[in-house]
């Protein structure tokens, strides 16, 4: 009975103590669930809100200017890519970071762009990216990323055109063979073939025994598809070969290039080559002159043509023992007269002369006075030392003769231009024994009959068509 007394008043007590008739430790729960899910309710609703608005403030950013320089990369080159990212919208926008990324070429600066930034309201601003080209010849598309804090990322790919480094070298005006210590004259051609811009271009010739009139050419900038030429003097002593060193830089990038041709030695088929014919002596007053033709038996023509004693073939020589002639054309002659000492029995007869590029040339001849007979002597003039055949001494290239120097420019002296004074046949020139050449054949009067022949016989058909074949009747009264 008392337990059941004790148990009734501490039930009473708790309905007391309760005014609702409910246990408040399940009201304070209740209270405490329905807090707790407003307030995980509230701050998705509003990080909603706030996804929407930055997701609509990235989508005003975007690329506005994708740059690489240079233009156009070669295979190992380095360059640099430049992105303008412009913020078009009202609200600032969070980055995280921004890379460029590619499987075929290398980013130098992956890391470069890894920190939290911010493109405010109307801004832009640039990213850029060191790139190697170590691929061949193509067209490749890295990419580029610009990831947002908030929302998501945005990606723009940049087409990157790679061509293998090269520049076209060729020469021309190559002679078929060089003469030792004779200048040539050759033209390098340098041709940019590819889509960049090729600046700083330099030439350098080299070769064993070769001399340049040029150490080095700097040519400059080359535009694609454009061609440059560069002439250089070469004078080589020995058969080598000649190269050609080009150094040029594409962008930040320095290339180097060369090209190679033979230069043998050897006869020179285009020579001029200086022969003398019909060979007088004549003696007048104790004063001996020894007369002739000159005739230029190779291909090219020859100037500045000097005959001379060997004594007198110097500068300072006795300018009464030589005898300037000028140019002689291939396969044409002049005349000289030459003052000889008396009572010499061989005269030694030097022969200057120089080719189209101004190198000097001597060719030496030995005349016997004895073998000359008749008062003439042709081309088979004793040569050398006192023996018979071709002369000896120098010649033109190829022909064993040394040049003794180069100068620029035509020499020429008093030059007898009206041919050979004197009577003869030249051996280059057959018509020659007509008096001077064509110059002795009547060609006006020759003309002047023809003329006067047409005119008689126009007149004569005249008269024959006005009479009609009447006979014409004198009347005498």
């Amino acid at each position: 009975m008392e337990n059941e007394r004790e148990s009734g008043e501490k039930s009473t007590r708790i309905h007391k103590f309760d005014g609702l008739g409910r246990s408040p430790i399940r009201f304070s729960w209740g209270v405490i669930g329905l807090v707790l899910i407003l307030l995980l309710m509230v701050p998705q609703f509003c990080f909603a809100l706030e996804t929407n608005e930055t997701v609509d403030a990235a989508g005003k950013v975007t690329v506005t200017d994708a740059t690489i320089e240079p233009s156009v990369l070669m295979t190992g080159d380095v360059g640099l890519v430049t992105f303008t990212v412009e913020n078009t919208g009202t609200s600032n926008v969070a980055i995280s970071d921004a890379r460029l990324i590619s499987k075929e070429l290398t980013v130098l600066n992956t890391d470069t762009y890894q920190s939290s930034r911010t493109i405010g309201a109307g801004t832009s601003m640039k990213f850029s990216f060191s790139i190697v080209a170590n691929q061949p010849e193509n067209i490749y598309y890295p990419a580029f990323y610009l990831n947002y804090r908030d929302a998501g990322s945005l990606r723009y790919n940049l087409p990157v055109r790679v061509e293998s480094p090269q520049l076209e070298l060729f020469v021309s005006g190559i002679p078929d063979t060089y003469t030792k210590g004779v200048a040539s004259t050759i033209t390098l051609h340098v041709g940019n073939a590819k889509s960049v811009n090729m600046t700083g271009i330099t030439v350098e010739p080299s070769g064993e025994g070769i001399q340049s009139n040029q150490t080095t050419f700097f040519i400059g900038d080359l535009w694609p598809h454009k061609e440059s030429s560069v002439m250089f003097t070469i004078t080589p002593s020995v058969s080598t070969n000649l190269n050609f060193n080009v150094t040029y830089t594409c962008g930040m990038n320095s290339h180097q290039t060369s090209y190679s041709i033979p230069v043998p030695l050897g006869t020179d088929k285009l020579a001029a080559q200086p022969v003398l014919n019909n060979i007088e002596v004549a003696t007048e007053s104790g004063q001996t002159t020894l007369s002739g033709d000159v005739s230029n038996a190779g291909i090219t023509d020859a100037y500045g043509v000097v005959i001379a004693l060997e004594s007198a073939a110097a500068e300072d020589g006795n300018p009464n023992e030589k005898y300037a002639i000028g140019t002689i054309s291939a396969g044409d002659y002049e005349s000289f007269d030459l003052k000889i000492p008396s009572g010499l029995k061989d005269v030694p007869i030097i022969i200057q002369y120089k080719d189209p590029s101004g190198n000097q040339f001597s060719k030496s001849l030995t005349l016997d006075m004895e073998k000359i007979s008749g008062g003439t002597q042709g081309s088979g003039i004793a040569g050398g030392a006192g023996g018979a055949g071709m002369p000896a001494g120098g010649g033109p290239p190829g022909m064993g003769g040394a040049p003794t120097g180069a100068s620029s420019g035509t020499t020429s002296g008093s030059s007898n231009s009206g041919g050979s004074s004197r009577g003869g046949v030249n051996p280059m020139n057959p018509l020659s024994g007509m008096g001077s050449g064509l110059s002795g054949i009547p060609v006006m009067e020759i003309l002047y009959g023809i003329i006067i022949l047409i005119v008689i016989i126009v007149i004569w058909v005249i008269w024959r068509r006005k009479m009609k074949g009447r006979k014409i009747s004198i009347n005498t009264k």
